[in-house]
């Protein structure tokens, strides 16, 4: 499934809305729960209030009945009572039989109150009243961290889906640019290859042959930026024919103080865009050609199977001293570069093939990127 191509917009903001509906939802639902909650707690103080209140002089037996009846049988929350000298005598709530272990336990949290008698000027401790939380008070302390990682989980979640909306859109600019170039350079490219057919006999063999394949590349290199954006083609197939022929094509445009070095070996069947895998290897090929300038250079070309089939292109140029930021589309060291050529090789490899491109090390003294395509599993 496509996430990028189908997070529009309008995707955005339903998600938007929703989370908002969901949030609003949840928070009216607890906020009512919440509510009721305290209701009930604030009834069961009133009736107590109207039932002292009738009987104003209420002995202290009958005010203990009434504190028993509707305070004490109805709490939902630990409680162990001890005596003077701390051992337990009554609990409540309690779901251990170990009432000293519990007792420690409630201890930790909250203070124990002490049960005081007094006696005109005099007063007796006669023990303790340990106690913990309800569930109740419990979900009043959560609900704050509760609704803070949700927030941020929502947040989070339209961040990232703008994200790749983001690049979604950019995506369809770039998609969009290239097969445009492409169709405007398609009439005159045909137009040359009519006047090139013309000139036959009028130029010399060598030229008009030259003039020939360079037209030729020109149609594959259009064909390259109509077919941005669409499926690949993939075959399945050993690779080092498109690797000679990319290479080869590169050596003609490279000047004799560059020397080529190709070392292949046996590689697996792998599936593969032959134009596209041949672009990919070409950018990189152009790249090093581009680092050793006019100077005596020498690149490296070689093949190996390590989980895959390995393109490795090593040149002798005076390396990238961005490394990691050239994989960035504008990062360019070139005077009038654009940028792009690493950015859509990395794309040909790893979204079209499925597979990986690797600075392997860039120092002063050279370059090397290893391509790697997953061999096909049978």
């Amino acid at each position: 499934m496509n996430i990028k191509g189908k997070f529009s917009s309008r995707t955005l903001a339903i998600y938007f809305l929703i989370g908002i509906g969901i949030i609003g939802i949840v928070t009216y639902i607890y906020s009512n729960y919440l509510i009721q909650r305290i209701e009930k707690e604030t009834e069961t103080t009133s009736r107590i209030f109207a039932k002292y209140a009738l009987s104003p002089t209420m002995d202290e037996q009958s005010l203990l009945e009434l504190l028993f009846e509707e305070v004490i049988r109805k709490i939902d929350f630990p409680v162990i009572m001890t005596d003077a000298e701390g051992n337990p005598t009554s609990s409540k709530n309690i779901e251990t039989n170990d009432l000293k272990k519990a007792l420690e336990k409630l201890n930790k949290h909250q203070t124990p109150i002490p049960i005081i008698i007094h006696h005109d000027s005099d007063s007796t401790l006669v023990g303790y009243v340990h106690y913990g939380l309800s569930p109740f008070t419990k979900s009043l302390q959560i609900l704050p961290f509760v609704e803070t990682v949700f927030l941020i989980a929502f947040l989070f979640l339209g961040f990232w889906g703008y994200l790749i909306y983001r690049k979604s859109e950019e995506e369809k600019i770039w998609n969009s640019l290239a097969r445009e170039t492409a169709h405007q350079l398609a009439t005159p490219l045909s137009s040359l290859i009519g006047w090139l057919e013309a000139a036959k006999g009028e130029v010399s063999e060598d030229i008009h042959t030259g003039i020939r394949e360079d037209t030729q590349k020109m149609k594959e290199v259009l064909e390259k930026f109509s077919r941005i954006g669409l499926p690949p083609r993939l075959v399945e197939k050993e690779p080092t024919d498109i690797i000679r022929k990319s290479v080869e094509y590169m050596r003609k445009r490279a000047h004799t103080n560059i020397v080529f070095h190709e070392k292949y070996a046996p590689l697996p069947a792998v599936k593969y865009d032959d134009i596209l895998l041949g672009w990919a290897i070409e950018n990189i090929l152009k790249n090093g050609l581009d680092a050793i300038g006019s100077d005596k250079g020498e690149i490296t070309i070689k093949t190996f199977v390590a989980g895959g089939a390995v393109i490795e292109i090593r040149d002798t140029g005076k390396g990238i001293k961005k490394g990691k930021e050239i994989f960035k589309p504008g990062f360019t060291t070139k005077k009038y570069g654009w940028g792009l050529g690493l950015v859509l090789t990395k794309r040909i490899v790893e979204e079209y093939h499925k597979g990986k491109l690797v600075l392997k090390g860039t120092s002063s003294r050279g370059t090397t990127f290893q391509i790697i395509i997953p061999k096909v599993e049978k």
